[in-house]
């Protein structure tokens, strides 16, 4: 069956929309019914070979003239017609010259999947990337801060699953834990103030994912585990210092440097030390020994580096930091004495610390001590995917967080050098390429900001300075409870003090007691201050005469005091009083003193030397 005869077969409208009436259009029908009047009056071998090939040049000029048709009918103006065209043409040329930019890379990668002709401009596609538009900021209208505490750097921050509770840890040994249940304006204490290691800082800190238990990272070698509320559950075990090979070691043998609970799991922790090892604890065998251990192996002299920051993800990944500049990831659940599935030696500056990491999916951003912030693929992990410069760190406990919501942006503290003129502050970077995205100036009177926290249940900021002040920024149309709860109770200034001791000779009466109403001008009038009330008070507090008695104990003794019980007075009632509870001590004593005539002699000299014989010299005349 010949070309003629398959197409008289088809219709006409077969693979077309719509026909135009122009001059293609009326062109067409004429040289078809040329073609097949000729076709049908000449039946020649040699005339039908001449008029077969004149056929065959018609039917390429229909062809020609069907897609010019279906160029026309494409639905597209002139001017989105033109547009595409100059679409077209610049991408040829990129693809010429053989170099293109990181947006046309992306737009390139990402339209990929796309079928069909680009839209033209003006119009949107549901299959498009989200627009960064939908990037939601930190909630900075309004700030509260939190002090008097503290008084030395905050290096430790951690907040429940729940976000009503919070602990911090600082330079001054001391451990603060907060409950927003009981917190009141203008204090804003802590229900329990400790020290968990006395001279030594709390590094790090972390809430496990059921927020029962708190581990506590300080400065020596040993963790601990609280309860929520300040309990002590157990401390781990501190390895030989003696043993080179830190893998037979049953704990760290150097001090700690970073700590966290396992994402999932409740009973297992990490904890990170100078040893140049992370290890994997169990809240029931810790005071045994590790379940797992990591060497991190350096190219630095000595093969050790300290761990300066870990991560983990859902999937069970283990990212570590050392201060040799490396960054390398493992799977938990395989052999950890491998080598790490990824790793890259020179991640950031050799010499810097790399103070945090953070991780959303296969996203893992790092902050590292030579103000870079750089931005990684686990899928990809050889080089980084972005990185961004400029941001000053000089702080080993510098943070860097995701926004909890749509993981779009990063934040990150920075610091002000001072050869710098630049603030410190928090600053906002988009994750696609850390262009930054919004920048949080801070206060001089707060300090340079350390750690991050963005509660995701209160939508509040959580903040640590090195001035021992904590900042919790919040929105009051977007956060709630949380310190909005705690601002919305009555101040506690108006409390009455409970007195130990009261002298006789002052008045209790209501008009004896002085009203301060906090204007300062009142000072110069004789009004005192708290302050000045609390160090009279201590004062009073030296004289023993406002020292109380103690109150007898009821029940077991403790303390170093006994008791009293059920069967103290059947125990008394036996055995009695002792014989010599009222003798004389210096009677007692005197029984044993020289009387006149006793002898010092013995029986041999009794009859020889009756009476004692002196010698005629002294002493002093003897030696000369």
């Amino acid at each position: 069956m010949d070309e003629a005869a398959l197409r008289a077969m088809m219709p006409m409208s077969f693979g077309k929309k719509s026909v135009k009436k122009g001059p293609a259009a009326k062109m067409r029908p004429a040289a078809a019914a040329a073609s097949d009047s000729v076709s049908t009056s000449n039946t020649g071998s040699g005339l039908g070979a001449s008029l077969l090939g004149k056929r065959r040049a018609i039917d390429t000029e229909e062809i020609v003239l069907e897609e010019e048709e279906d160029d026309d009918d494409d639905g597209l103006t002139p001017e989105e017609r033109a547009a595409n065209a100059e679409l077209e043409r610049k991408a040829r040329e990129r693809r010429a010259n053989g170099s293109s930019s990181s947006s046309a890379s992306s737009s390139d990668e990402s339209s990929d999947d796309e079928v069909g002709p680009p839209l033209p401009p003006g119009t949107t596609s549901t299959a498009a990337p989200p627009s960064r538009s939908n990037i939601i900021l930190p909630p900075m209208t309004n700030t509260t801060p939190i002090l008097g505490t503290h008084h030395k750097t905050l290096s430790a921050l951690t907040v429940d699953a729940s976000g009503s509770r919070f602990a911090l840890g600082s330079y001054d040994h001391s451990l603060s834990l907060y409950d927003f249940g009981g917190l009141s304006p203008p204090s804003f204490s802590p229900f329990r103030l400790f020290e968990p290691t006395p001279n030594y800082p709390i590094l790090d800190l972390s809430f496990s994912p059921s927020s029962s238990h708190l581990l506590v990272v300080p400065g020596t070698a040993q963790a601990k585990i609280y309860t929520r509320d300040g309990a002590e559950v157990g401390e781990c075990r501190k390895g030989d210092p003696y043993l080179r090979d830190m893998r037979n070691t049953s704990g760290h043998v150097a001090a700690l440097s970073c700590g966290m609970f396992h994402p999932t799991d409740s009973t297992r922790f990490i904890t990170g030390a100078s040893d140049s090892t992370i290890r994997i604890w169990d809240l029931e065998t810790m005071s045994r020994g590790q379940e797992g251990v990591i060497v991190m192996k350096s190219k630095s002299r000595g093969g050790r580096t300290k761990a300066t920051a870990i991560q983990t993800t859902e999937q069970v990944t283990l990212l570590a930091a050392g201060e040799d500049g490396s960054l390398g990831h493992w799977d938990m659940r395989s052999n950890l004495g491998s080598k790490p599935r990824g790793s890259i030696d020179r991640a950031h500056e050799v010499g810097t610390i790399t103070s945090s990491i953070a991780v959303a999916g296969n996203t893992v951003v790092t902050r590292g001590g030579d103000g870079m912030v750089k931005l990684w693929d686990l899928r990809s992990f050889r080089k980084a995917v972005v990185e961004r410069g400029g941001l000053e760190n000089a702080s080993p406990h510098t943070g860097v967080i995701f926004d909890p919501f749509e993981h779009n942006s990063v934040l990150t503290c920075t610091t002000c050098l001072p050869n710098n003129r630049a603030q410190s502050g928090i600053v906002v970077l988009d994750t696609v390429n850390l262009a930054p995205l919004a920048t949080y100036p801070m206060e001089k009177e707060y300090g340079t900001p350390i750690r991050l926290h963005w509660s995701p249940v209160r939508d509040q900021l959580f903040t640590t300075t090195r001035s021992g002040m904590l900042l919790i920024s919040h929105q009051p149309t977007r956060s709630s409870k949380g310190i909005l709860l705690a601002l919305s109770r009555p101040s506690c200034t108006n409390r009455s003090s409970t007195r130990l001791y009261v002298d006789p000779n002052i008045s209790t009466s209501a008009e004896s007691y002085l009203i301060f109403s906090g204007n300062t001008s009142d000072l110069a009038n004789g009004v005192q201050s708290d302050s000045a009330k609390r160090r009279k008070l201590a004062k009073a507090r030296k004289d023993e005469r406002t020292n109380l008695p103690q109150p007898p104990i009821s029940g077991p003794g403790k303390g170093g005091r006994i008791g009293r019980g059920a069967m103290t007075g059947v125990v008394q009632s036996m055995f009695g009083a002792p014989a010599d509870l009222a003798l004389d001590p210096r009677e007692a004593l005197l029984k044993y003193a020289k009387r006149d005539g006793d002898v010092d002699y013995t029986k041999a000299w009794k009859d020889t030397q009756p009476t004692p014989i002196y010698s005629k010299y002294s002493d002093e005349e003897e030696r000369k």
